[in-house]
């Protein structure tokens, strides 16, 4: 095994919970209701876009770890390039990219 993608990641963790979710992260995205981000909570998935400031297709999804105000809303996701690490929703990269929020269950 080469590692993990950020849709397995977030399969595998709901995985360990019971929680049944789909494999693919635009799927993972249809799961659940829909939250703003001022209402984001730990547990909460969000999604992203491939292309900055451009609308498309969700592409990839982490979990939020921790929400410390409005502007650091940390999130723990799966890279093929980088691995699972953690990072800031209001980062340069992620927050152009930024689709929705679900709470799935």
């Amino acid at each position: 095994m080469d590692g993990i993608d950020c849709s397995g990641l977030v399969y595998a963790v709901f995985s360990t919970v019971g929680l049944k979710m789909p494999r693919v992260s635009w799927q993972q995205s249809e799961v659940g209701h829909e939250v703003e981000v001022t209402e984001i909570l730990p547990g909460d998935l969000i999604f992203f876009v491939p292309d900055k400031g451009q609308a498309g297709y969700v592409s990839h999804t982490g979990i939020v770890t921790e929400v410390n105000g409005g502007q650091n809303i940390r999130f723990i996701h799966a890279s093929s390039s980088r691995g699972v690490r953690e990072d800031n929703l209001y980062s340069d990269y992620f927050k152009g990219r930024f689709v929705k929020a679900l709470r799935p269950f």
